[in-house]
């Protein structure tokens, strides 16, 4: 999936949070809130956590099924729904790539490249949804459209 809606891509550029869920290792799931930046070619998620991150403990080199949710406040009233795949980056050339978009989202945290503590994710889309509730019917933008 290499398309997103301009309305969509304006969304994610103008917020940081999202809620991503992985599966541990027994198969249950789990969300956590993360600030995240994003790469429209590939298009693509971009994460930072600390090793011996509980939504680590399940993602290896290779992509595990993963889901995030951007949005929902009772002043906006819009989010977006995205499935996909999840895997820790170890590459160091696609490393390098995941770093500089994320630290061109968040200013500062080149501190944090050459941690031992910390870990790059990155996400990828198979299929997303967007909806703006307040008009009626809502708006709705799938990658299904």
């Amino acid at each position: 999936m290499d398309y997103m809606d301009k309305n969509v891509l304006d969304f994610i550029e103008k917020h940081r949070i999202s809620v991503l869920t992985t599966l541990l290792k027994d198969g249950k799931p789990h969300s956590a809130t993360m600030h995240y930046a994003f790469s429209k070619d590939p298009l693509s998620f971009i994460f930072l956590t600390e090793k011996g991150s509980r939504k680590l403990s399940a993602l290896a080199e290779s992509f595990s099924p993963a889901s995030l949710v951007i949005g929902f406040s009772e002043e906006e009233w819009v989010e977006l729904q995205v499935e996909g795949e999840i895997k820790v980056v170890r590459d160091k050339n696609e490393l390098d790539y995941v770093w500089k978009v994320y630290a061109d989202k968040y200013v500062g945290m080149d501190k944090y490249k050459n941690s031992p503590d910390s870990i790059m994710v990155l996400f990828r889309p198979s299929w997303w949804r967007y909806t703006e509730f307040r008009p009626k019917p809502p708006k709705v933008i799938s990658s299904e459209d």
